[in-house]
């Protein structure tokens, strides 16, 4: 079942984490503890929202399919921080990291406009 004041709650949570990010990334301070603690959240919040995707995606497969390729993307692009970082490539760990923040601001950005009016009309 849809919670719309969840969904909308767990989003200014991310926000928060992703602003936090953006604002590393422009001192280039601690980008590495600042993406894993907004990829984490991300991780979690993306594990939460499956379900939601699955029902939602029996009436809207291609929006569905859509948020789903962007939880993977922004997943993928903070895995690949963390190998860039292992191996010490810092111009790779801050194109990254700014891939991650993108692509995850910009997930939130079309649920809310796209997705969550769409749930909400079908309760």
């Amino acid at each position: 079942m849809y919670d719309s004041v969840a969904s909308c709650r767990d989003h200014r949570i991310l926000e928060r984490h992703l602003d936090a990010l953006e604002t590393a990334i422009a001192t280039k301070a601690d980008i590495a503890g600042t993406l894993t603690s907004a990829a984490s959240l991300a991780r979690e919040h993306y594990l939460g929202e499956e379900p939601l995707l699955r029902d939602f995606a029996r009436h809207e497969p291609q929006l569905a399919a859509k948020m789903v390729a962007q939880h993977e993307e922004a997943c993928e692009a903070a895995q690949r921080f963390e190998e860039a970082r292992i191996e010490g490539h810092d111009r790779d760990m801050l194109a990254l990291a700014r891939r991650f923040l993108a692509i995850a601001q910009h997930n939130i950005i079309e649920e809310e406009r796209d997705v969550f009016p769409l749930l909400a009309a079908s309760e």
